[in-house]
């Protein structure tokens, strides 16, 4: 299995350079010969967009049953490494493409998987296992350099017949540029031209381990000004690779340019296989594949547009049970689960990241946007089974939006009953996943939705029981995903309804330090600065506020305008009294609001009324 992100989908998490590259290289160097001449089949290649949280799941689970006793399996991944809190539980994550900047729980490689993955590889197909990592790369992650450091640590781990290869110390960075190869980790430069022969220091035509780790130790600091230091983790002697002279010739030619590998693509084992099977199971295959491709996963899918037809679960179910197709029907449930995971997880990942769209739909009740996802995500569990290591992920996932449902239709109806059954279900996903700070977030956001149907009973105790609750749970959500700005938003909303200002107040500019494009609490401050007479603060925000263009942009043009009244600025109220007008603020309004009774007194404003309103009775 070989894995590499240069290109992540959150713009939050830092691109790297040439990852991909390193990959797709150290890919077709298992196809040489002193790479072992592995079979296009034998290879899992997944770069960027390929990479997601669940693809890499699904290629571990292929990695397992393809081995068998006296096998070696292969992990290779360059990407980032890191870790989002400094507990002891978390021990570190390798971060998909999909992964989203906060709450890394929900959406990375636990590395305590790899381990139960490698273990299994060990213990049960009784294989030889060799881990490879280029995850100690630089950017604005949650973890920061500490978390790059504890995954290298964390991923050093010894464990009986494995080999790991680390592209450098857990205190250190991997550093990649032009100057390798016209473009690579300079980790991986290096680790395939010591493999082709370069590290076979006895010229035996053998690399051994320790062989490799004195090649990297040699190289890799010395063109990284000491910064860089590789190291390996298991039996020195272990022979890593069988030299092919005439390649190592050719390297030895080229050595100063990309290594160039002639590429080897012989069918695949499914086209192998459906060239030997009836047409009609090709047929089925193909749409298969189509309905996938489609979205088509259920029946309940066909939606207005869509060609009838059957859907991806309805034609699996008839693949599982041809006989020609035995040896890839696993390979087919992996990756029709990987697809219904898809959807789901790109919701969660908006939501991480606090896109302005996605909270939109929760904000305006968009319940019918989520029903598919926790049907999606059942179909996906049932399909891998309990025993998989992503079950208890994926039922979690399915709780809460099962909750968030229930939330938005309770809160619609101010339903207690409905709400109590969507806290039931939150804490069901809690107990399939307890770290899981979308959920305690979503907990919270519950207690909420009750409150507020307890405060329009005049039912103040349990009003502020409720706010409690609340709090706490936005508190957890933030310890487990300290760089998710939603639960900070969330409590400064909290803190504001119930008269806390300076909480309010410390918690929204703890809100705009972690996300500056969050629109909403530029308006709740400028409205807490406004209601404790900081008129200069309360404008700086609405001002700041301006700059998104919203589309109620009069409403806070007005409030300026009102804010510079209170201050006794004529000339400045004035001015976004005016600007308010022209984009649509209505004169009743104007004429009713005891703010601007200083401004009424002038004469500009008599003639602004008269400009704008002439037939609004003075």
């Amino acid at each position: 299995m070989v894995v590499g992100i240069s290109n992540y989908q959150d713009e939050g998490i830092t691109d790297l350079r040439f990852a991909n590259r390193d990959a797709s290289e150290f890919a077709a160097y298992l196809k040489t010969k002193s790479g072992g001449g592995l079979k296009e089949e034998q290879i899992k290649l997944l770069t960027d967009a390929q990479a997601t949280t669940a693809q890499i799941y699904s290629a571990l689970d292929w990695l397992i049953e393809s081995c068998g006793p006296d096998d070696q399996a292969l992990i290779y991944f360059s990407g980032h490494g890191d870790v989002e809190t400094k507990t002891i539980r978390q021990q570190g994550f390798l971060l998909a493409y999909d992964t989203p900047k906060t709450n890394y729980m929900i959406g990375a490689v636990r590395l305590s998987d790899l381990n139960g993955y490698l273990e299994s590889i060990v213990q049960e197909r009784k294989a030889r296992v060799i881990v490879i990592t280029d995850a100690c790369r630089s950017g604005n992650l949650a973890g920061g350099r500490e978390g790059a450091s504890a995954t290298a640590a964390a991923l050093s781990s010894q464990f009986q017949n494995q080999v790991k290869i680390m592209s450098c110390q857990p205190n250190e960075l991997s550093v990649e540029g032009e100057q390798w190869g016209g473009g690579r980790g300079v980790f991986s430069y290096h680790l395939i031209d010591g493999l082709t022969g370069l590290a076979d220091a006895n010229k035996d035509s053998t690399v051994t381990l320790m062989e490799l780790e004195r090649y990297l130790g040699n190289t890799v600091p010395t063109e990284t000004d000491q910064q860089q230091f590789p190291f390996t983790v298991g039996v020195k002697t272990t022979k890593m690779a069988q030299v092919d002279v005439q390649e190592l010739l050719a390297l030895m030619a080229k050595r100063d340019m990309p290594a160039q590998f002639a590429p080897i693509a012989p069918k695949g084992m499914i086209e192998d296989l459906l060239a030997q099977a009836d047409t009609s199971v090709q047929e089925l295959y193909e749409e298969f594949l189509t309905a996938v491709g489609d979205q088509y996963f259920l029946p309940s899918d066909l939606r207005e547009g869509r060609k009838p037809g059957r859907s991806a679960s309805q034609l699996y179910d008839r693949l599982a049970k041809e006989e020609a197709l035995r040896p890839v029907h696993s390979l087919m449930k992996r990756n029709f689960a990987a697809a219904l995971q898809d959807e789901s997880q790109r919701a969660i990942n908006a939501y991480l990241r606090a896109d302005q769209a996605e909270l939109a739909k929760r904000w305006n009740n968009e319940i019918d946007r989520y029903k598919t996802n926790p049907v999606y995500l059942s179909k996906a569990a049932s399909l891998l089974g309990e025993g998989h290591v992503l079950y208890h992920q994926l039922k979690a996932k399915q709780y809460y939006f099962e909750g968030l449902i229930k939330r938005l239709e309770g809160g619609q109806k101010g339903d207690t009953v409905m709400l109590n059954e969507a806290l039931a279900l939150e804490f069901k996903a809690l107990e399939m996943d307890s770290g899981a700070a979308y959920v305690y977030n979503e907990i919270g956001l519950i207690y909420d939705e009750i409150r507020l149907v307890y405060k329009g009973k005049n039912d103040e105790d349990r009003n502020q029981y409720y706010s409690s609750l609340q709090l706490g749970a936005y508190e957890v959500a933030i310890g487990l995903a300290p760089k998710w700005v939603v639960p900070v938003y969330n409590s400064t909303k909290t803190y504001k309804e119930l008269g806390q200002f300076q909480e309010t107040k410390d918690m929204g500019l703890k809100t705009i330090a972690l996300d500056s494009n969050l629109v909403d609490v530029y308006d709740l401050l400028g409205h807490l600065f406004y209601i404790t007479n900081q008129y200069e603060k309360s404008i700086e925000m609405y001002l700041k506020l301006l700059r998104f263009k919203p589309v109620e942009i009069s409403i806070w043009q007005y409030n300026i305008a009102c804010l510079n009244s209170l201050l006794n600025r004529p000339k400045e109220s004035i001015f976004w009294l005016e600007e308010s007008i022209k984009n649509g603020f209505e004169y009743s309004t104007i004429m009713q609001d005891a703010d601007l009774e200083n401004l009424q007194k002038i004469s500009e404003f008599k003639f602004l009324m008269n400009k704008y309103f002439p037939n609004e009775k003075k």
